[in-house]
C-alpha cells in the first residue's frame, strides 16, 4: 500500500462527506433526444462507476496483510482510474441543452472541490471561478 493511495482515500472519503451521499442511480435523459445522447453515456457510465467507488468506500476496507487486499486496492485504483478517463471523455463533449449543462455542472461541483484541496490550487482565481460557474449552473452550494 502506497502512502497517495491512503492519503487519496482520506480525501475521497472528505469529499464524499461535503458532497452528500445523493448520487442520481441513471442520468436522465433529455427530451431534446440525441443533442445530448452522446454526454448522456458517458454520463450514465459515470454514475456506474462513481457509486461503485462510494460502495467501495462504504465498505469495510480489508487489513493491508489480508490475502484479499492487493485485490481490493487494485479494484479501487481500477476505479478511480476509470472515473479520470470517463471525466476526460465527458470534458471533451459539449453540453447542448441546459440539462447537459446542469448534469456536467453537477459532475465539476462535485469534484473540483477535491482537486483543489488535493494539488493546493484553491487559490487560483480562474479555478475558483470555473467552481462558481459549476454551483451557478448545478444549483448547488459546494
Amino acid at each position: 500500500m502506497s502512502k497517495s493511495s491512503v492519503c487519496r482515500r482520506n480525501v475521497l472519503k472528505a469529499s464524499l462527506v461535503a458532497a452528500g451521499a445523493a448520487v442520481p442511480v441513471v442520468a436522465s435523459s433529455s427530451p431534446a433526444g440525441g443533442q445530448d445522447a452522446a454526454l448522456q453515456d458517458v454520463l450514465r457510465r459515470y454514475w456506474q462507476v462513481e457509486r461503485a467507488i462510494l460502495a467501495m468506500e462504504a465498505s469495510p476496507e480489508p487489513p493491508v496483510t489480508a490475502p484479499e487486499y492487493p485485490a481490493w486496492e487494485a479494484r479501487f485504483d481500477g476505479l478511480i482510474a476509470q472515473r479520470s478517463r470517463i471525466i476526460t471523455q465527458m470534458a471533451d463533449l459539449r453540453a447542448v441543452t441546459p440539462e447537459g449543462q446542469r448534469a456536467k455542472a453537477e459532475v465539476l461541483e462535485r469534484h473540483l472541490p477535491i482537486c483543489l484541496r488535493w494539488y493546493d490550487c484553491g487559490d487560483d482565481p480562474e479555478i475558483r471561478l470555473a467552481l462558481s460557474l459549476a454551483r451557478d449552473v448545478a444549483g448547488g452550494a459546494a
